[in-house]
């Protein structure tokens, strides 16, 4: 667990480094020694780029750090259509039930407003969607997972681990189940198929749709319940996880029949 550990503190040591630098210019600039309102523009610019900064300054530290092989951005499989329009499907399924327990879960969203600005700012849209999935993917899948899958011998184990950091990481009581859950997803593709190309796709589609949602919908606080009502939001749980289990049979059997080897 060095290499996970390592890796994890300079997850958060960008994070705050940035963060730090970026809040210490304020003050310079404004003339004040005292932080930015919280509730203000100036203190979201400072967020929104400091998440910007530090998910691009990790992803470059295990990119220029060789803690994945160049073999994970290449998808070895003789139906690369397939397998990527499989992975599309299960995580827009996934997306469909897990959301709807989320929902009924209603844990505490302590990042709400900060995503609603993200959502609002081109910033705050190009971290969720293009920077995340690329990065996350790198880092958590690539760099933690595909690491402990082959030091443990034992691939599960690696992607249930793997999997429960990514939830933690995301430190907001809402999110934590659901990215569990989506890493096992994303983890398990990535298993199969030993390329990042699937996960950031999936990635991409999940996160691009909240924002896609959110756009559409004109209202921030909507909700499945409220938008179907209960029984319809209660079906297309449902047919979400009709439609994940067929994914999974699909992917497993008749698209990825071996996953890759893992033992170099």
């Amino acid at each position: 667990m060095g290499r996970t550990i390592k890796l994890l503190l300079l997850y958060f040591a960008y994070q705050f480094a940035f963060f730090g630098g970026l809040t210490g210019l304020y003050m310079l600039k404004s003339g004040v020694m005292e932080m930015p309102d919280m509730t203000g523009s100036g203190y979201m610019s400072i967020v929104m780029w400091a998440q910007f900064l530090s998910t691009l300054a990790i992803g470059l530290h295990v990119l220029l750090g060789k803690y994945v092989s160049v073999y994970a951005f290449r998808l070895h499989m003789p139906d690369k259509c397939s397998i990527l329009l499989a992975s599309a499907v299960f995580i827009v399924a996934m997306g469909l039930w897990t959301n709807y327990f989320s929902e009924l879960a209603g844990l505490p969203d302590n990042m709400k407003d900060v995503f609603e600005q993200m959502m609002n700012n081109p910033l705050g849209i190009i971290s969720i969607v293009v920077m995340a999935p690329l990065v996350e993917e790198l880092l958590f899948r690539g760099a933690i997972q595909g690491h402990l899958m082959r030091k443990w011998k034992m691939p599960y184990l690696g992607i249930v681990v793997s999997s429960l950091i990514f939830g933690v990481v995301h430190g907001n009581p809402a999110q934590i189940p659901f990215a569990f859950v989506v890493g096992m997803a994303l983890g398990w593709v990535y298993y199969l198929t030993g390329s990042l190309i699937p996960g950031i796709l999936m990635h991409f589609i999940n996160n691009g749709s909240s924002v896609l949602l959110y756009a559409l919908s004109g209202d921030p606080d909507a909700t499945m319940i409220s938008s179907f009502g209960e029984n319809g939001a209660l079906a297309l749980a449902v047919a979400g996880i009709i439609l994940t289990v067929v994914c999974i049979f699909i992917i497993r059997k008749k698209i990825v029949k071996e996953p890759v080897q893992w033992n170099v």
